[in-house]
């Protein structure tokens, strides 16, 4: 210590990682390990995001339980062990992925919402046995949510999405709109037509955002999957936290590849020019119509395709075989996007695969289906990275698959093609992401996140104000649109009657 200096004290700021210095003040089963339940619904979208997080809480040394439906253990139950964690089977009561759809369909409703009732009372039972540190949910899956409030155990929610989507969600205000007016701070929340449909309460969108609005205003931390720069660079509450991407090492993917794929790593050692890799998800069934216009449009284009495509669609293919087309039911995506033969992807634009592109530096062709998948493609082509393989849907149609046969024809699939290929500009575009996209911490960032949430709770983070200043009510929309044109129509009138 320098001579005349008060002895230094330790830092109290929030991205100190070294909180060793007060241990002795932390109880001693949260010293080290920490048992940390993850709840998610058995997608891949939702999944896999996760489960690189599980990664790296196991190499911390923590205990990790993942809670997903019983109906996923054939999907799900080796990769969850993969990670180091355990899987947790909750009894779905007898229903599949595909009736909670039907049922959800047939009644105007969102998955997400059937998803709670059914889980709920499975996590509580388990929670019962053993109380987690902490919990880590998936943000479509609000019965973790649900649970970590009941039983008061800090919550962390795993948002694989864009900023604006969970703006849209919640209600915020966009303060990328604010403009300062005579001593008032004026911003608005922009229109989409996700909001459009949240506004409306289209398939009780209002219902779920409202409870996913609740928690994020109480204070849970929300890691946001996301990228600055794509998405518009604001001020964001401090239990808001965006970690970027969060998948594996590349270096490690690729070697994986290497190993674990050999008659696909050859495929693409064999192509000079570099292959078109083709993905549209697991959700959404292609037409028939659909996989012959994208065989026949990728043959005008006359590129190397890899095609992650369900088996029973093989059989459309106009021609099988194909020395040109390495095709199969399922391809290890995040690999194989970072060899460099891979030059451009296909892809639905599910936020989980478009980030993996992104950060593989790769432009998209965009083929989006449901949901917020229209809104991710149109902002990936605002910003230079894609171009849309024809006519898209707009989010909001009932329908998984709504593409008619006039939206995306061979030459439109060829067209796109040829574009994002032959043109550096898209690839440049993807590259500055990519680069952007390794500031953010990745998964170390989420894991950090959730150690402090376990160690030293939430509730100093919860938002001021933030139930006052978000949310979007139909029934007061309306009610100000009426009271505005009775106003507008008074004035009229009293403007005639005075003319008379």
């Amino acid at each position: 210590m320098e001579e005349g200096l008060p002895p230094k004290q330790p830092s109290w700021g929030v991205h100190d990682s070294d909180y060793s210095w007060h241990e002795e003040s932390l109880p001693a089963a949260k010293k080290d390990k920490l048992s940390i339940a993850v709840v998610c619904t058995a997608h891949s979208g939702h999944m896999l995001p996760v489960l690189h997080i599980c990664s790296e809480l196991f190499k911390r040394g923590h205990q990790i339980k993942v809670y997903t439906a019983d109906y996923g253990k054939a999907e799900f139950e080796k990769k969850v062990k993969q990670t180091g964690s355990e899987i947790v089977l909750l009894d779905m009561q007898g229903y599949t992925g595909d009736s909670i759809s039907e049922k959800a369909q047939k009644e105007n409703r969102l998955i997400f919402l059937y998803l709670e009732e059914i889980m709920l009372p499975a996590l509580r039972k388990e929670f019962a046995k053993s109380k987690p540190d902490v919990v880590m949910a998936d943000f479509a899956t609000i019965a973790g949510a649900a649970i970590a409030e009941e039983m008061d155990i800090p919550l962390v929610i795993n948002l694989p999405g864009p900023l604006s989507m969970l703006r849209t969600f919640c209600g915020m205000v966009d303060t990328s709109t604010a403009f300062n007016f005579l001593g008032l701070h004026v911003a608005r929340q922009r229109l989409d037509t996700m909001a459009l449909g949240k506004w409306m309460n289209v398939k009780h969108f209002a219902v779920w955002g409202e409870k996913l609005r609740h928690h994020v205003g109480r204070g849970a931390v929300v890691l946001v999957q996301t990228i600055w720069g794509l998405d518009v660079t604001t001020p964001v509450y401090p239990n808001l936290v965006v970690t970027g991407p969060v998948l594996p090492p590349a270096a490690d993917l690729r070697d994986r590849l290497k190993k674990d794929h050999q008659e696909l790593f050859k495929f693409l050692r064999d192509s000079p020019k570099g292959v078109l890799y083709v993905t549209t998800g697991s959700l959404a069934k292609l037409h028939d119509w659909q996989v012959s216009v994208l065989y026949k449009g990728l043959k005008k284009a006359d590129y190397r395709v890899v095609w992650s495509l369900k088996e029973e669609q093989q059989k459309h293919l106009p021609v099988k075989d194909d020395p040109n087309f390495f095709i199969s039911k399922w391809t290890p995506q995040a690999e194989l996007l970072q060899d460099p033969a891979v030059k451009a992807v296909i892809t639905h634009c599910g936020w989980g695969g478009t980030l993996e592109t992104l950060t593989a530096g790769k432009p998209i062709v965009a083929i989006p289906f449901f949901g917020d998948q229209p809104l991710n493609a149109s902002l990936m082509k605002e910003y230079g990275v894609a171009e849309l393989i024809g006519r898209i849907p707009t989010g909001t149609e009932r329908a998984p698959n709504p593409y008619k046969e006039s939206w995306m024809t061979e030459e439109t699939v060829a067209s796109a093609v040829c574009k994002v290929m032959g043109n550096p500009s898209y690839t440049k575009a993807a590259q500055k992401l990519m680069n952007a996209s390794r500031a953010c911490g990745g998964s170390e960032a989420a894991a950090q996140h959730i150690e402090w949430a376990a160690r030293y709770g939430i509730g100093h983070l919860k938002p001021a104000n933030f139930a006052g200043s978000t949310g979007s009510s139909p029934i007061s929309g309306v009610v100000v649109g009426l009271a505005t044109a009775c106003l507008c129509a008074g004035a009229l009138m009293y403007l005639k009657l005075k003319g008379k």
